[in-house]
Order: structure tokens, then C-alpha cells, then sequence
């Protein structure tokens, strides 16, 4: 039996553990970071002295003293970060390299035995939500690097396990997320393709595109990385395509760190990480409360990530009914990104509510600092219809954030997306954080 397939299977068995098992099961784990970490990496040599005793005994209620690596952390002492040694089966290592949504573009080495953590998490979460992996998936990626591979697409394989005799009937492809909605379309036809694998902004403008041209695809689930998915994503794509989204929580730093249940709840992948939402006294928030999302990825051995600020905010969630007791996030609410700030010295980050889009009946928005004390919210109008609340947002606009600025509400035709295919929701254009 290959590693792979030992750890699909233990995460199908571990998923019906207690919330003890589950969590002797992570500080098993963790120990053994910990220990590598000290031992094998110049960074956390010191770092990890409040919990990591003398004798290698842990303390785990000191865990909250370990300091939180920041991104620039990542970029300052990349060299120190990296391990001497790795454990045994653990490498080679590869460099991943993120879009830089927060701003700072970083790089990450992994060891190989990521990957092998990773697909497991994704085999799982294909079965919580019943995909059928004898039929085809497309996934929109790539970029001009693979033109040559365009516009006939890559034949990547079944995208099952190896172990599964009905997935071996089923296929992959991967096309460029720089091709036309019309070209997407056509290519999932002639391929007979079930599922995508996109990012909801650009699956969200596939669907308009669709509407406006009038085509008539159908497409079961659309596998969204990439961003944060929204409710009018979820609505357009239903009403447009037929599809369902499965939304996953994943990033270069950490991996695949949360997917959602048959119950739609997003769970958190307990066996790859432990995950912290954390409030502005950095202590755990409450449920329903947004925090911080700071991570600590347990197979990252090769650069590791403890207590590690991923640039997302999130708000904790409740018990899930589905029995599965590891903890659940209620929303993930994406990256703040922009600091909005006044002469007088006023800075201020923080998000508008989860429900401004529907409030602006828009599919997308945009909030900018243009001037010192003007801001705009630009939108795009949603097709299903709806007037936007104009009066609510501006509202919740000067209690959030500036109760002496001026919010223009624009309608627009579209807003330019970042060369990685997302969207930036909350941009300074005035002062921004050099």
C-alpha cells in the first residue's frame, strides 16, 4: 500500500475521531516539529524556549507565547529559515512562490511530503462532497509560460487515486486562465468535462459571460481555490451552470488547511495543521468572532511555519451537525490588504460586513482610498437584479471605518482583477503601506 493511500485512509478513519483523539493526534505531531525545528533551523533556535523545554518536554499551555512569524519575517530570514536536515522520507524540496495578494510576494520551500498531504486532504473532501471521479475535470490555470500547450489544453491524467479501479476511468486537463469564457465553454463541451477547478472570480464572469451569450452548459461542481468564494458567486454559478461550489481553504504557506463538509461547513484539516483565529488581543476569538488566521502547517519541515500570520481573516465556527468534531471556521473573509489612513494619523484595517455585496446588489466590489478623506465603492452590478442600498452601505462604511470621509458609491462595467486571477477588495490609492 503506497504512503498515499495509508493516509487517505487514515483521514477517512480520523475524521470520526474524538476531540481528544484529535488532539493528542496534533500534539503528536507538533512534538515532533517543535523538536526539528529547534534542532535543524537557525531561526526557531531560540524561539520556541518558552514552550520547547530543556529536557525536549513541551509546555502546551505556553503555546501562545511563541512569537507569530510574520510575512516579512519570510523575506528578512528566508536563508535562516531553512532546515540543515530533514526527517527521514520527508524530501526533496521544491520553492513555491505566492501571487502576493498581501502585498509581499514570498517564497516557501516544501518537502515532498506536502504533496502527499495535500492530495490526501483533497481525495477526502472530493468524497464528503460526492464527486465522481470517473468523470473529466478541467482546471482553468497556467499562463503564458504553457502557450505552447494551447488552445488544446494539457492532458493531465485521472485525477482519482491510483488505488481506485472507477477513478482510473476518468481524466484531467488543464487550459490557461488567459483563454475566453467562449473558448472555455467549447473546450468543456468537446471534452465532455463535469467538473472545473477555477477561482470564483473567474468562474463568476464565465457565468456571466454565459448568461449574456446565451450558452447552455452544465457543470456539477466547480472546485474554487484562490479566493474567498461569495454568496453571489454561489447564486450566479447555480442559476448559470447547474454547478455547486466546493470551496477550499488552502495556501502556498499552509496548504490544504480547511474544506467543507457534506453539511457545507468548512472543517479544518486537523491532521495537517493547527489552525488559530485570533483576536486583537491575540488570544482566541469566540465563536462568530473575526480574527486572524495564523497557522502552523505540520509537514512544512523543509521551512517551518510556527504560529505563522497568513494574511486572512476569519470568524470561528460552532459545532457542526454532520458529528465530525474538528473545529470549524464560520467564514473565511479574505486578505486585508489596505490600511486607509488620515493626516491627523489615523490608520485603520478592516473589513466591511459579509453581507455588503447583496446590500449593493452587485457581483463584485471594490473599496478604494482615492484622496484623504475620499473613498469609492465600486461595483458591478449583479444580473440576477436588485437595487443597491445605498444608504445601509455608507452606513456601515463611516461606523467601520471614517465617519468624517466622503464614500462615492460607482457603479462599473467590470474591475480589473490582479494578474493571479483575483480580486483586490480593499485597495489604498492615496497613501499606500510602501
Amino acid at each position: 500500500m503506497s504512503l498515499q493511500q495509508q493516509f487517505y485512509e487514515m483521514l477517512m478513519e480520523s475524521q470520526w475521531w474524538s476531540a481528544e483523539q484529535l488532539r493528542d493526534y496534533q500534539r503528536s505531531q507538533l512534538s515532533q516539529l517543535l523538536r526539528h525545528a529547534k534542532k535543524n533551523v537557525p531561526f526557531y533556535e531560540h524561539r520556541l524556549d518558552a514552550v520547547l523545554k530543556p529536557n525536549g518536554d513541551i509546555d502546551w499551555d505556553r503555546w501562545s507565547e511563541i512569537p507569530i512569524v510574520k510575512r516579512q519575517d519570510m523575506i528578512d530570514h528566508r536563508e535562516a529559515m531553512q532546515a540543515r536536515e530533514l526527517p527521514p522520507g520527508h524530501g526533496p524540496t521544491s520553492v513555491s512562490r505566492t501571487s502576493g495578494s498581501t502585498g509581499l510576494a514570498i517564497e516557501v520551500t516544501v518537502p515532498a511530503i506536502t504533496a502527499i498531504a495535500n492530495n490526501g486532504f483533497r481525495l477526502r473532501v472530493h468524497r464528503w462532497q460526492d464527486l465522481d471521479w470517473s468523470k473529466v475535470l478541467c482546471s482553468r490555470l497556467g499562463d503564458a509560460a504553457h502557450a505552447r500547450d494551447w488552445p488544446d489544453g494539457q492532458p493531465m491524467g485521472f485525477w482519482g487515486p491510483a488505488w481506485d479501479e472507477n477513478a482510473r476511468k476518468g481524466g484531467s486537463w488543464k487550459i490557461s486562465r488567459e483563454l475566453s469564457s467562449e473558448f472555455l465553454f467549447s473546450f468543456m463541451t468537446e471534452h465532455r468535462c463535469s467538473y472545473l477547478n477555477a477561482g470564483p472570480n473567474m468562474a463568476h464572469i464565465n457565468a456571466l459571460d454565459a448568461l449574456r451569450a446565451g450558452v447552455d452548459i452544465h457543470i456539477e461542481a466547480i472546485l474554487a481555490q484562490g479566493n474567498v468564494v461569495r454568496q453571489a458567486d454561489r447564486d450566479i454559478c447555480a442559476r448559470v451552470f447547474g454547478a455547486k461550489f466546493v470551496e477550499t481553504y488552502s495556501s502556498k504557506e499552509g496548504g490544504q488547511m480547511a474544506h467543507p463538509c457534506p453539511q457545507g461547513t468548512l472543517h479544518i484539516n486537523v491532521e495537517g495543521c493547527i489552525l488559530e483565529i485570533l483576536n486583537d488581543a491575540d488570544e482566541p476569538a469566540a465563536v462568530g468572532e473575526m480574527g486572524r488566521v495564523v497557522i502552523t502547517p505540520f509537514f512544512h519541515t523543509a521551512q517551518p511555519l510556527i504560529r505563522y500570520e497568513q494574511g486572512d481573516w476569519a470568524t470561528v465556527g460552532g459545532w457542526c451537525k454532520c458529528g465530525r468534531h474538528s473545529p470549524t471556521i464560520g467564514s473565511i473573509r479574505g486578505r486585508n490588504i489596505a490600511v486607509f489612513r488620515r493626516f491627523d494619523g489615523r490608520a485603520i484595517a478592516n473589513l466591511m460586513p459579509d453581507d455588503t455585496a447583496l446590500n449593493l446588489a452587485a457581483q463584485y466590489w471594490q473599496l478604494a482610498q482615492v484622496s484623504e478623506d475620499q473613498f469609492e465603492l465600486r461595483y458591478v452590478p449583479n444580473p440576477l437584479g436588485g437595487e443597491p442600498n445605498e444608504d445601509l452601505v455608507r452606513e456601515q462604511f463611516h461606523e467601520i471605518f471614517f465617519s468624517d470621509a466622503e464614500l462615492k458609491i460607482v457603479r462599473a462595467a467590470s474591475i480589473k482583477l490582479r494578474d493571479s486571477g483575483k480580486l483586490a477588495e480593499y485597495v489604498n490609492e492615496w497613501m499606500p503601506v510602501s
